[in-house]
């Protein structure tokens, strides 16, 4: 017999390992396979329990809760809930933010026209300052603080436009997620109970935003306080300056006689006093009633933000008077209105169904 070489030698360990690995694996199969057998057939019997159980209980609370013995029923509770006013906390938010956002409304005094108005202020400030007027040094002091408060008034409105585009973003986002959670609900994925809870967190966060923006308006309400003291003050100094014109105004005949003793006219230089005067008093009473108008829209959208703040505060749990799908129709309204006030478009409004105020 031959003698084994080297190779031949190697050859069989190496087979005899394979063989140790293959009933390993094969060990290892007949162990495994009763276990992934029963796991298959307990998630396969956990997902028949859970649609029974859906299905069972889908019918119990369609035929029985709604009757008057589901309310002694604990699990009929969470059915027989309300769903909350969503349709009414949209509503707030719309009336007041379409308010805010209506540029074209005649009434409504831009960051623009207070710029005007100080422009015009500007070149009385220049003709009265080089005027002959008695009070002239007065009245340009007087002018140099209307216009640092008119610049301040104007960057207080633009930072209010601001936040009010600002607030409108962020309301849409609330409200698309309530949205989202409606239709869940609506599709049996979300529960009333959630709903209840985010309605807590709408009313929290619209509180805030309102909150942040009546702030705001407080800023601007004081700097027309203060643009409103400068205006009464140029008013008096205006109306002593005239009072003072019309008792120093000199007569034809005085005139005739400076002109014959070489003095010269004095009525061309009285007369220019007082139609800048007049000029002045005009331009003063455009922008009182300018700024007496914007004040009077700021304090009715604060009387606004104060009514929505009550409304968001209490705790509104009321009687389910509109169905699921109406407040998911309103809210879905809702949006698409704040996203019209966002590029301030002026086309009609499709109105909510609210129901009960």
């Amino acid at each position: 017999m031959p003698p084994k070489t080297n190779g031949e030698t190697n050859i069989q360990p190496t087979k005899h390992i394979q063989t140790i690995f293959s009933y390993g694996k094969v060990g290892a199969l007949i162990t495994i396979k009763p276990i992934l057998s029963w796991l298959l057939a307990g998630a396969i019997l956990a997902a028949m329990v859970s649609y029974t159980y859906n299905t069972v209980t889908n019918s119990v609370t369609t035929l029985i809760c709604p009757s008057i013995w589901g309310s002694y029923i604990p699990f009929c509770q969470e059915v027989r809930a309300p769903v909350p006013d969503f349709s009414q906390l949209v509503e707030k938010q719309v009336n007041l933010y379409e308010t805010m956002t209506s540029q074209y409304n005649p009434d409504t005094i831009s960051a623009i026209e207070l710029k005007k108005v100080e422009l015009a202020t500007r070149d009385l400030q220049v003709m009265i300052k080089y005027s002959g007027l008695g009070s002239a040094h007065l009245l340009d002091d007087k002018l140099g603080d209307y216009l640092l408060r008119s610049r301040d008034l104007g960057r207080k409105i633009q930072s209010l436009q601001a936040k009010t585009k600002g607030t409108i973003d962020n309301l849409i986002t609330y409200n698309s997620f309530i949205l989202r959670k409606l239709h869940e609900l609506e599709t049996k994925r979300g529960s009333k109970q959630e709903l209840r809870k985010l309605y807590e967190t709408s009313m929290g966060l619209v509180e805030d935003e309102a909150a942040r923006l009546i702030l705001a308006i407080e800023e601007a309400q004081g700097c027309l306080d203060r643009l409103e003291e400068d205006l009464y003050s140029i008013q008096e100094i205006t109306t002593q300056e005239t009072y003072f014109q019309d008792q120093h105004r000199p007569s034809l005949l005085a005139d005739i006689l400076n002109m014959i003793s070489g003095k010269g006219m004095r009525r061309p230089l009285v007369e220019k006093n007082m139609m800048l005067l007049n000029n002045f008093d005009i331009q003063r009473r455009d922008a009182a009633e300018k700024l007496k108008l914007m004040l009077h829209r700021m304090i009715a959208f604060q009387t606004d933000l104060e009514e929505l703040r009550s409304q968001v505060v209490r705790p509104i749990i009321i009687a389910d008077s509109l169905p699921l799908e109406v407040h998911i129709e309103n809210v879905g309204k809702g949006i698409a209105r704040l996203r019209q006030s966002k590029v301030l478009e002026t086309s009609p409004k499709e109105p909510l169904l609210v129901g009960k105020d």
